[in-house]
């Protein structure tokens, strides 16, 4: 059996992270396993205060390991333990590229002569790896959108393996869905553009915002901006809930801006936009701005609205809240689209025979090495 690790800072529990940062490599990890369940499995490594070993899907299990410290950025995780953890794996996959723990499971990963594979999520903590050309040591970079691609500097293979949803928990409501509101699913931050959203809602149109508060300042202006607004925020949803609220949903919308309201610029804001994946699984359409990689998602027209400005957005809420016919034809082939295409499982697959590639690769450079 072949065993793969997956080294990321954090892990989707509501103890740790519940962002699609988090979510995206247990999704990777489920459709790995599920493609190829006589063969491989998955070692999620991840940090926290206490150690423990979990199942969490056939295949795939979860070990926390005790951080050896408390970082000042949460991307910055190391544990005493992490030699051990990783001396028993066949590949290491790093989940983030550009952090003190991708650092140290780069050179650990080389010192222990197990080959690498990394994804670039969009966290920076640290640029040590940059300066010391880490990429180097990476047998394969895995981007999961074209717009992602084009940021690595790369001369190593790179592939683009898009989307990771699962499709299986995401599912359209039984019947005729009782559209009645428009949905945000994600953090509440600056860099997600919500304040846009809430500014383009037409009047008597009903918004949720579901997510954590990450920034209170920000949230503060959102709830001032909802005033006179049928706008309402649910801070603590589970997958349920979620499930529920997409598939009562006009639209999803993911207004992810460069910049925010403060000024602040953003060169990557969106790799992908995980929850307009799970919107479309749920048969309902998702709107995006044309922003970083979130219009590789979506199918102008088809499968929701891609849109450039703030009047753009208000007309196609007005659409898809009006137009009878139109949120259910556009999410019966947005779920086509992501059974087609983005479902874990279709990942999985071509995930799984990038590693059988590079652990064939390595075992042909040892025997040769051997011989010599």
């Amino acid at each position: 059996m072949t065993t793969i690790a997956y080294l990321t800072p954090q892990y989707f529990d509501d103890k740790s992270y519940v962002g699609g940062g988090e979510r995206y490599p247990l999704n990777l990890a489920m459709g790995v396993a599920e493609s190829t369940p006589k063969d491989m499995q998955i070692r999620i490594l991840s940090f926290g205060p206490e150690p423990f070993v979990r199942e969490l899907h056939p295949g795939v299990t979860l070990r926390v390991m005790q951080a050896a410290y408390t970082p000042r950025h949460p991307l910055d995780q190391l544990s005493w333990e992490i030699v051990d953890a990783l001396n028993d794996v066949d590949l290491v996959h790093i989940m983030q590229a550009h952090t003190r723990c991708s650092e140290v499971g780069y050179l650990v990963s080389q010192m222990l002569d197990k080959p690498i594979c990394v994804t670039d999520m969009g966290g920076y903590s640290s640029s040590l790896g940059q300066s010391f050309d880490a990429h180097h040591l990476i047998d394969c970079i895995i981007c999961y959108s074209d717009f992602g691609a084009q940021m690595m500097r790369a001369s190593r293979q790179l592939v683009t393996i898009k989307g990771g949803v699962d499709s299986r928990l995401f599912v359209p409501p039984v019947g005729k869905p009782k559209r009645d509101r428009i949905l945000y699913v994600g953090r509440l931050l600056p860099h997600k553009g919500i304040d846009q959203l809430i500014q383009a809602l037409p009047e008597g149109l009903a918004l949720t915002c579901c997510g954590r508060p990450y920034n209170p300042e920000y949230f503060q202006l959102l709830q001032k901006l909802s005033r006179n607004k049928e706008v309402d925020f649910i801070l603590d949803a589970d997958d349920k809930t979620i499930r529920k609220l997409y598939g009562k949903a006009f639209a999803v919308v993911l207004p992810s801006v460069y910049r925010d309201c403060y000024g602040q610029s953003y060169v990557a804001p969106e790799l992908m936009g995980l929850t307009l994946l799970e919107a479309m699984a749920c048969g309902t359409p998702a709107i995006c701005n044309r922003v970083a990689a979130m219009p590789e998602f979506v199918r102008q027209g088809e499968t929701g609205f891609v849109y450039d400005n703030l009047e753009e957005l208000t007309g196609y809420l007005k659409r898809v809240s009006t137009e009878a016919d139109l949120p259910d034809q556009m999410g019966r082939a947005a779920r086509k689209l992501v059974e087609t295409e983005f479902d874990m499982r279709v990942c999985g697959q071509k995930l799984a025979s990038i590693y059988r590639q590079i652990l064939r690769a390595r075992n042909a450079q040892d025997t040769l090495r051997e011989a010599a």
